[in-house]
This record gives structure tokens, C-alpha cells and sequence, in this order.
């Protein structure tokens, strides 16, 4: 377990400074909304999202990561218009 996380931490700071090199980097907002679902932050991961999804609205992974974190905040309304934004980008689900 603390292996894990401080793989975890590793991995988020290594992202982290990615942003700050290039803080319009998808790829990199995507990471991190990914790394702080893992860790239960879901609100933050959501905040990532909408960067990534600003910077690349057709990412259908960053759409998928943003469905689980409405899910789990249960706003319910939020979750399904993002779940039919990424159905509408190939996700089957």
C-alpha cells in the first residue's frame, strides 16, 4: 500500500511539473484528473476535465474519467449529459 502510493505521489508530481513546463498540455491536465480520481479527489478530477476537455474536447477517455467523478459526487443530471458527450465520441460503455 505505501508502495502504491508513493508511485502515486511520483506519478502527480511528475505531472505537476509537466504543467508547469506546458500548462496547456490535454495530455498532462488528463493525468492528473485520472491520479486524483485514483485517489478520491473527485471534485479536483472533475477541475481537470474541464481543462483537458478545453484544450481537447474529443479526448473520450478525459469524458470517461469526468462520468466516473459525477458518479461517484452523485450529480446525477451532470453525469449524464457527459456520458452522452462521450457515447457520442465512441464510448460503448
Amino acid at each position: 500500500m505505501i508502495d502504491n502510493l508513493d508511485s502515486t505521489d511520483r506519478m502527480l508530481a511528475s505531472v505537476e511539473r509537466e504543467l508547469e513546463k506546458n500548462p496547456d498540455s490535454w495530455e498532462a491536465q488528463a493525468a492528473k484528473a485520472d491520479i486524483l480520481f485514483s485517489l478520491g479527489m473527485y471534485g479536483l478530477a472533475i477541475r481537470c476535465c474541464d481543462r483537458s476537455l478545453a484544450l481537447n474536447p474529443d479526448n473520450v477517455l478525459t469524458w470517461v474519467t469526468k462520468v466516473a467523478a459525477l458518479k461517484k459526487l452523485g450529480r446525477k443530471e451532470e453525469e449524464e449529459a457527459a456520458l452522452t458527450k462521450a457515447m457520442e465520441l465512441g464510448y460503448k460503455g
